[in-house]
Protein backbone atom coordinates (compact mmCIF):
# COMPACT_ATOMS: atom_id res chain seq x y z
CA UNK A 1 0.00 0.00 0.00
CA UNK A 2 1.88 3.15 -0.69
CA UNK A 3 2.20 5.92 1.86
CA UNK A 4 1.64 9.62 1.50
CA UNK A 5 2.29 12.99 3.09
CA UNK A 6 -0.08 15.74 2.99
CA UNK A 7 1.95 19.18 3.87
CA UNK A 8 -0.30 22.24 3.52
CA UNK A 9 -0.77 25.18 5.39
CA UNK A 10 -4.11 26.07 5.22
CA UNK A 11 -6.31 23.76 7.38
CA UNK A 12 -9.77 23.75 5.37
CA UNK A 13 -7.01 22.86 1.58
CA UNK A 14 -5.70 20.38 3.48
CA UNK A 15 -8.61 18.07 4.49
CA UNK A 16 -10.09 18.50 0.63
CA UNK A 17 -6.68 17.48 -0.50
CA UNK A 18 -7.26 14.14 1.70
CA UNK A 19 -10.70 13.77 1.18
CA UNK A 20 -9.94 13.63 -2.85
CA UNK A 21 -7.36 11.63 -2.41
CA UNK A 22 -9.43 9.09 -0.62
CA UNK A 23 -12.52 9.10 -2.66
CA UNK A 24 -9.97 8.98 -6.25
CA UNK A 25 -7.14 6.73 -4.50
CA UNK A 26 -8.65 4.76 -2.29
CA UNK A 27 -5.82 2.14 -2.00
CA UNK A 28 -3.41 5.47 -1.14
CA UNK A 29 -2.55 5.92 3.23
CA UNK A 30 -2.26 9.21 4.33
CA UNK A 31 0.59 9.00 6.78
CA UNK A 32 0.48 11.86 8.12
CA UNK A 33 0.02 16.11 8.14
CA UNK A 34 1.69 18.67 8.45
CA UNK A 35 1.17 22.46 8.22
CA UNK A 36 4.96 24.37 8.12
CA UNK A 37 8.07 23.39 6.63
CA UNK A 38 9.83 22.47 9.84
CA UNK A 39 7.13 19.74 11.15
CA UNK A 40 7.41 18.43 7.54
CA UNK A 41 10.95 17.75 7.63
CA UNK A 42 10.60 15.79 11.01
CA UNK A 43 7.68 14.18 9.55
CA UNK A 44 9.34 13.29 6.32
CA UNK A 45 12.03 11.39 8.29
CA UNK A 46 9.63 10.11 10.69
CA UNK A 47 7.07 8.57 8.24
CA UNK A 48 9.34 7.89 4.84
CA UNK A 49 6.18 8.19 3.00
CA UNK A 50 6.21 6.98 -0.58
CA UNK A 51 4.86 10.49 -1.76
CA UNK A 52 4.89 14.00 -0.89
CA UNK A 53 2.10 16.33 -1.81
CA UNK A 54 4.05 19.54 -0.89
CA UNK A 55 2.62 23.26 -0.85
CA UNK A 56 5.08 25.94 -1.62
CA UNK A 57 4.90 29.22 0.65
CA UNK A 58 4.47 28.14 4.12
CA UNK A 59 5.88 28.97 7.64
CA UNK A 60 9.25 28.39 8.74
CA UNK A 61 10.84 26.40 5.95
CA UNK A 62 9.25 27.07 2.63
CA UNK A 63 8.59 23.69 0.02
CA UNK A 64 11.69 24.14 -1.94
CA UNK A 65 13.71 23.85 1.17
CA UNK A 66 11.75 21.36 2.45
CA UNK A 67 12.45 19.24 -1.34
CA UNK A 68 15.99 19.20 -0.37
CA UNK A 69 15.80 16.83 2.49
CA UNK A 70 13.35 14.67 0.77
CA UNK A 71 15.03 11.24 -0.30
CA UNK A 72 15.20 10.26 -3.97
CA UNK A 73 13.16 7.49 -3.92
CA UNK A 74 10.24 9.70 -2.64
CA UNK A 75 7.72 11.13 -5.12
CA UNK A 76 7.12 14.68 -4.89
CA UNK A 77 4.21 16.58 -5.75
CA UNK A 78 3.60 20.08 -5.54
CA UNK A 79 0.49 21.83 -4.77
CA UNK A 80 0.33 25.71 -5.20
CA UNK A 81 -1.17 28.69 -5.64
CA UNK A 82 1.76 29.66 -8.07
CA UNK A 83 2.98 28.78 -11.03
CA UNK A 84 6.51 30.17 -10.73
CA UNK A 85 8.52 27.31 -9.96
CA UNK A 86 6.10 24.56 -12.49
CA UNK A 87 9.48 23.95 -15.23
CA UNK A 88 12.17 24.05 -12.74
CA UNK A 89 10.38 21.55 -10.35
CA UNK A 90 9.45 18.76 -13.77
CA UNK A 91 13.07 19.88 -14.76
CA UNK A 92 14.40 18.49 -11.41
CA UNK A 93 12.29 15.56 -11.21
CA UNK A 94 8.62 16.22 -9.51
CA UNK A 95 6.26 13.69 -10.34
CA UNK A 96 3.75 16.56 -11.12
CA UNK A 97 3.17 20.62 -9.93
CA UNK A 98 -0.93 21.62 -9.29
CA UNK A 99 -1.85 24.41 -9.40
CA UNK A 100 -4.91 25.79 -6.57
CA UNK A 101 -7.84 25.68 -7.05
CA UNK A 102 -7.62 21.72 -7.82
CA UNK A 103 -9.72 19.91 -10.12
CA UNK A 104 -11.22 16.35 -9.86
CA UNK A 105 -9.59 15.91 -13.76
CA UNK A 106 -6.36 17.39 -12.76
CA UNK A 107 -6.15 15.25 -9.72
CA UNK A 108 -7.26 11.78 -11.32
CA UNK A 109 -4.34 12.68 -13.74
CA UNK A 110 -1.62 13.42 -11.18
CA UNK A 111 -2.63 9.74 -9.80
CA UNK A 112 -2.23 8.12 -12.92
CA UNK A 113 1.40 9.88 -13.53
CA UNK A 114 2.86 8.63 -9.58
CA UNK A 115 1.13 5.16 -10.25
CA UNK A 116 3.26 4.87 -13.65
CA UNK A 117 6.36 6.02 -12.07
CA UNK A 118 5.88 4.04 -9.27
CA UNK A 119 5.80 0.75 -11.70
CA UNK A 120 8.51 2.23 -13.81
CA UNK A 121 12.42 3.11 -12.24
CA UNK A 122 12.24 6.17 -11.38
CA UNK A 123 14.59 8.90 -13.00
CA UNK A 124 17.06 10.47 -10.22
CA UNK A 125 16.21 13.43 -8.84
CA UNK A 126 17.93 17.11 -9.14
CA UNK A 127 16.62 19.21 -6.89
CA UNK A 128 19.68 21.26 -7.07
CA UNK A 129 18.31 21.75 -10.49
CA UNK A 130 15.41 23.66 -8.50
CA UNK A 131 17.77 26.44 -7.10
CA UNK A 132 19.97 27.22 -10.04
CA UNK A 133 18.77 31.03 -9.90
CA UNK A 134 19.98 31.18 -6.31
CA UNK A 135 23.41 31.36 -5.82
CA UNK A 136 23.28 32.63 -2.74
CA UNK A 137 24.41 30.85 -0.03
CA UNK A 138 21.97 28.57 1.76
CA UNK A 139 22.61 29.02 5.75
CA UNK A 140 21.27 26.48 8.36
CA UNK A 141 17.65 27.62 9.33
CA UNK A 142 16.97 24.90 11.87
CA UNK A 143 18.69 22.06 13.90
CA UNK A 144 17.88 18.54 15.62
CA UNK A 145 18.94 19.09 18.96
CA UNK A 146 18.79 17.23 22.41
CA UNK A 147 17.27 18.19 25.75
CA UNK A 148 17.19 15.24 27.92
CA UNK A 149 15.59 12.21 26.02
CA UNK A 150 13.73 14.53 23.58
CA UNK A 151 14.88 15.64 20.19
CA UNK A 152 13.75 19.46 19.38
CA UNK A 153 13.48 21.08 16.20
CA UNK A 154 15.23 24.48 17.03
CA UNK A 155 14.52 27.59 14.92
CA UNK A 156 18.19 28.67 13.79
CA UNK A 157 17.23 32.73 14.66
CA UNK A 158 15.75 31.57 17.95
CA UNK A 159 19.00 30.35 19.07
CA UNK A 160 21.01 33.26 21.57
CA UNK A 161 24.60 31.37 21.71
CA UNK A 162 26.23 28.19 20.98
CA UNK A 163 28.68 27.00 23.60
CA UNK A 164 31.28 24.36 23.31
CA UNK A 165 30.60 21.83 25.70
CA UNK A 166 32.84 18.82 25.66
CA UNK A 167 32.14 16.38 23.25
CA UNK A 168 28.92 18.37 22.25
CA UNK A 169 27.88 22.02 21.46
CA UNK A 170 25.08 23.50 23.62
CA UNK A 171 22.54 25.28 21.93
CA UNK A 172 20.48 28.31 23.98
CA UNK A 173 17.49 29.58 23.65
CA UNK A 174 15.48 32.05 25.32
CA UNK A 175 13.14 28.50 26.04
CA UNK A 176 15.92 26.44 27.22
CA UNK A 177 19.08 24.75 26.69
CA UNK A 178 19.87 21.50 24.37
CA UNK A 179 22.73 20.15 22.40
CA UNK A 180 23.96 19.05 19.32
CA UNK A 181 27.28 16.45 18.54
CA UNK A 182 28.22 19.02 15.88
CA UNK A 183 32.18 20.89 16.56
CA UNK A 184 32.02 24.46 16.62
CA UNK A 185 34.24 25.32 13.96
CA UNK A 186 31.69 23.25 11.49
CA UNK A 187 28.84 24.87 13.38
CA UNK A 188 30.07 28.31 12.11
CA UNK A 189 30.82 27.16 8.23
CA UNK A 190 26.65 26.48 8.22
CA UNK A 191 25.67 30.38 9.97
CA UNK A 192 24.72 33.24 8.17
CA UNK A 193 27.50 36.07 9.33
CA UNK A 194 25.58 38.67 9.10
CA UNK A 195 23.60 37.27 11.90
CA UNK A 196 25.71 34.90 14.00
CA UNK A 197 29.78 36.13 14.88
CA UNK A 198 32.24 33.75 16.82
CA UNK A 199 33.45 35.65 19.84
CA UNK A 200 35.12 33.20 21.60
CA UNK A 201 37.02 30.01 20.41
CA UNK A 202 34.14 27.90 22.37
CA UNK A 203 31.16 30.45 21.27
CA UNK A 204 28.94 31.67 18.80
CA UNK A 205 26.73 35.02 19.32
CA UNK A 206 23.72 35.41 17.32
CA UNK A 207 24.24 39.55 16.76
CA UNK A 208 20.49 39.93 16.55
CA UNK A 209 20.48 38.89 20.66
CA UNK A 210 23.30 41.41 21.58
CA UNK A 211 22.06 43.94 23.88
CA UNK A 212 25.54 45.46 24.39
CA UNK A 213 29.27 45.35 24.12
CA UNK A 214 31.22 46.16 27.76
CA UNK A 215 34.61 47.04 27.88
CA UNK A 216 36.44 46.53 31.62
CA UNK A 217 39.33 48.53 31.66
CA UNK A 218 41.65 47.52 34.52
CA UNK A 219 44.75 49.30 36.02
CA UNK A 220 46.69 47.36 33.40
CA UNK A 221 45.92 48.10 29.81
CA UNK A 222 46.61 44.35 29.15
CA UNK A 223 44.45 43.03 31.26
CA UNK A 224 41.28 45.09 29.78
CA UNK A 225 38.10 42.70 29.03
CA UNK A 226 35.25 42.43 26.78
CA UNK A 227 32.09 41.16 27.39
CA UNK A 228 29.03 40.49 25.72
CA UNK A 229 25.79 41.07 27.30
CA UNK A 230 22.51 39.73 25.88
CA UNK A 231 18.93 41.39 26.09
CA UNK A 232 17.52 40.25 28.93
CA UNK A 233 20.09 37.60 30.34
CA UNK A 234 22.37 37.55 33.06
CA UNK A 235 24.71 35.64 31.26
CA UNK A 236 28.15 37.95 30.45
CA UNK A 237 29.59 36.21 27.21
CA UNK A 238 33.79 36.58 27.12
CA UNK A 239 35.05 37.90 24.30
CA UNK A 240 39.07 36.71 23.36
CA UNK A 241 40.85 39.14 21.84
CA UNK A 242 40.96 37.33 18.75
CA UNK A 243 37.92 38.12 17.83
CA UNK A 244 37.21 41.87 19.82
CA UNK A 245 38.62 43.46 16.37
CA UNK A 246 34.78 42.98 15.23
CA UNK A 247 33.09 45.13 17.76
CA UNK A 248 35.00 47.97 18.22
CA UNK A 249 32.49 49.73 15.88
CA UNK A 250 30.00 48.57 18.34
Amino acid sequence: MPTALIVEDEPLLRAELADQLHILWPELHIAGHAANGIDAVAAIDALRPDIVFLDIQMPGLNGMEVARHIPESCQVVFVTAYADYALAAFDAGASDYLVKPLTTARLLQTIRRLKSRAAASPPPVVWEKLFERERAPVYLKWIKASSGNTVRLVMVSEVLYFQSDGKYTRVVTANGDALIRLPLKTLLEQLDPQQFAQIHRSAIVNLQAVDRIERNDHEARACASVEVILKGRAERLAVSEAFTRQFRQM
